[in-house]
């Protein structure tokens, strides 16, 4: 499985550095959802190739919802970008049973240079709880242009600096 996260490792680093490039060296302004969702159609999307990991668009769910960790007290919660093993796959195994984990989670911020560690604290749980999860929290300040910033989680292990667009 580490080749699968290393190949998505790749693909994500390689569409999140466009997508930086977008949004500091133009005039687009938006706030979390437009990124979310620019990023997801027009970086994203266009990286699914047959053969990888990222195959189909079908893969992706916006808001998609994933089973909740021990920190919750619901028992499934929503994440703002989902990467799924297939087209269509989701948490359900059943009316009220989440318990499927996603390939990877992508939680964002607009309008900051940091990170927030909320989200980099709920990210060390995923990773930790679903081990083959990946984790990247995203950072952005498209209104002052500064930069882009990504952290990659992986078996609760956080790397800051695992991106940065400027």
């Amino acid at each position: 499985m580490r080749t699968i996260q290393k190949d998505l490792e790749g693909t994500l680093h390689t569409t999140l550095t466009a997508f930086g490039r977008a949004i500091l060296d133009t005039p687009w302004f938006g706030k979390e959802r437009e990124a979310v969702s620019y990023y997801a159609f027009g970086f994203l999307v266009k990286a699914c190739a047959p053969g990888t990991i990222l195959y189909n668009p079908g893969q992706l769910a916006i808001e998609g919802r994933i089973p909740g960790t021990r920190s919750h007290f619901k028992k499934q919660v929503c994440k703002d970008l989902v990467i799924w093993p297939a087209p269509g796959a989701n948490c359900w195994d059943g009316p009220n049973k989440a318990v499927h984990a996603p390939l990877a989670i992508i939680e964002w911020k607009a309008d900051s240079d940091a990170f927030f560690q909320d989200d980099i604290e709920k990210m060390k749980e995923y990773t930790t709880a679903y081990p083959e999860l990946l984790g990247i929290v995203v950072t952005f300040n498209a209104k002052k242009k500064t930069v882009l910033r990504a952290a990659r989680v992986l078996n609760g292990v956080v790397e800051e600096g695992w991106l940065e667009v400027r």
